[in-house]
C-alpha cells in the first residue's frame, strides 16, 4: 500500500491519475455534503522544515464546520483505489486531506476592453496555417504574411454580446510598456472558448507593425517562449512552486495552493486544469492583487508559462486561479488549424 502524504516521497503520478482520484473523491461528496463541499484539488504536503513530503486531497468548502456528523465527515486519512490502466490491477492509496474555507470564487475580468467591460493581455502570440511550417519572422522578414500575430486573454470578456461576438472588436491599451505607436490598438476576436465550459481563452489578432510600434514587440526572432506541460504541473502537485502574477502594468509573487483536475466557477462552467495561488500574506502585499480586471494576466515559475488568471477569491482576491496552458494552447491551436502556434513575449 502506498501512502500519501506520509513520510514517504511517492512517486510521481500522472494527470490522468489525478483526474480518476478526484472523480472518486466527488462521488464521496456527492455522498456525504455536497451542499458544502464545493471542490476537491490536490496540494503538497509540507514537513516543519517546509519540505514537501507527498500529496493531500485538498477538500475547499463553504463554511468549516466544528461539528460533523460522522455521515458527511471527511476522514484525516481517506483510502482509496486506483485502476492502473496498463497492469488492470488496482492500487490503493492512504491520502491524507486537508479541509480549507473557500469565499465566493469570481472571474475578474496593456488593458484589453470591449464597450461594455475590461481585462488584461499580457502575452503576444503569432501562429501560422501553412504547411510546412515557414521559417519564423527574422529582422531579415519581420512582417512575413504567413505568420499572423495577437494577444492573448480570457473569452470570458466577450460573453454575451449577441451575434457577432465571434469578431467582436476589442481596444488594446498600451500601459506596461512605452514605444513610438499610438497607445491604443484595434483588434478583432478570431478564435475564442465556449462560456460556460471553456477553455477561457481568447485570441484578437492585431498587425505585427501595431505590436512593434507601440512597444509590445521589443526584439524580432526571438524564440518561442517555454509552456507548461502536464509533468510540470505532476511535480508541482507534490513540490509546490513559486512565481511571479505579470498583468497590468503590474507583478506580483504568488506561492503554489492547489491542483484541480477540473473545477467549477460560477459563469464560466467547469473548467479543465485550473491552478490555485496566493501572495504572500504580509504587509507588503498589495490591496486586491488579483481584483475585477486582471483576468488575463499570465501566471509563471521556474522560467515556463502556466496559464492566464481567470477568476480570485472574494473578498480580498488573494487567491488567484488560472487555467494552465497545456489545455488552452492545445485547443486554440486546433481551433485555428494552425500548423504553429506560439507565444513570443510578455508584456510587461
Amino acid at each position: 500500500m502506498s501512502r500519501l502524504g506520509s513520510s514517504q516521497r511517492l512517486g510521481f503520478l500522472s494527470l490522468d491519475d489525478l483526474r480518476r482520484l478526484q472523480q472518486t473523491f466527488e462521488k464521496r461528496v456527492a455522498r456525504r455534503d455536497s451542499a458544502n463541499i464545493r471542490s476537491v484539488g490536490f496540494s503538497p504536503v509540507q514537513s516543519i522544515a517546509n519540505e514537501s513530503i507527498g500529496i493531500r486531497a485538498r477538500f475547499d468548502v463553504h463554511r468549516k464546520l466544528k461539528r460533523v456528523e460522522p455521515s458527511k465527515r471527511i476522514e484525516p486519512i481517506e483510502t482509496v483505489r486506483l485502476l492502473n490502466q496498463r497492469t488492470r490491477n488496482f492500487r490503493q492509496f492512504d491520502i491524507a486531506t486537508q479541509v480549507r474555507p473557500a469565499g465566493e470564487i469570481v472571474a475578474t475580468g496593456v488593458s484589453i476592453s470591449t464597450v461594455n467591460d475590461r481585462a488584461t493581455t499580457a502575452l503576444v502570440v503569432r501562429w501560422t496555417t501553412v504547411r510546412p511550417i515557414p521559417p519564423r519572422p527574422d529582422r531579415s522578414q519581420p512582417d512575413d504574411p504567413r505568420w499572423r500575430w495577437g494577444l492573448l486573454t480570457v473569452s470570458h470578456l466577450f460573453v454575451g454580446r449577441g451575434a457577432n461576438e465571434s469578431r467582436e472588436r476589442a481596444q488594446v491599451r498600451r500601459v506596461a510598456v512605452c514605444g513610438d505607436g499610438p497607445q491604443t490598438i484595434q483588434s478583432h476576436v478570431v478564435a475564442r472558448g465556449r462560456i460556460p465550459g471553456g477553455p477561457d481563452v481568447a485570441v484578437t489578432e492585431t498587425g505585427w507593425d501595431r505590436l512593434w510600434l507601440s512597444g509590445f514587440v521589443r526584439e524580432i526572432g526571438s524564440p518561442p517562449l517555454v509552456v507548461v506541460t502536464g509533468a510540470d504541473l505532476s511535480r508541482w502537485v507534490a513540490s509546490g512552486t513559486t512565481g511571479q502574477f505579470v498583468g497590468d502594468a503590474v507583478s506580483h509573487d504568488w506561492s503554489w495552493q492547489a491542483f484541480y483536475p477540473a473545477f467549477s466557477i460560477d459563469g464560466l462552467g467547469r473548467l479543465q486544469h485550473v491552478v490555485s495561488y496566493e501572495t504572500p500574506n504580509d504587509s507588503t502585499s498589495p490591496d486586491a492583487p488579483f481584483g475585477p480586471g486582471s483576468s488575463g494576466g499570465v501566471i509563471t515559475a521556474e522560467g515556463l508559462l502556466i496559464g492566464l488568471q481567470i477568476a480570485a477569491m472574494k473578498p480580498r482576491f488573494q487567491v488567484g486561479y488560472a487555467q494552465t496552458f497545456d489545455v488552452s494552447l492545445a485547443w486554440l491551436q486546433t481551433r485555428l488549424r494552425a500548423s504553429a502556434f506560439d507565444v513570443v513575449a510578455v508584456v510587461r
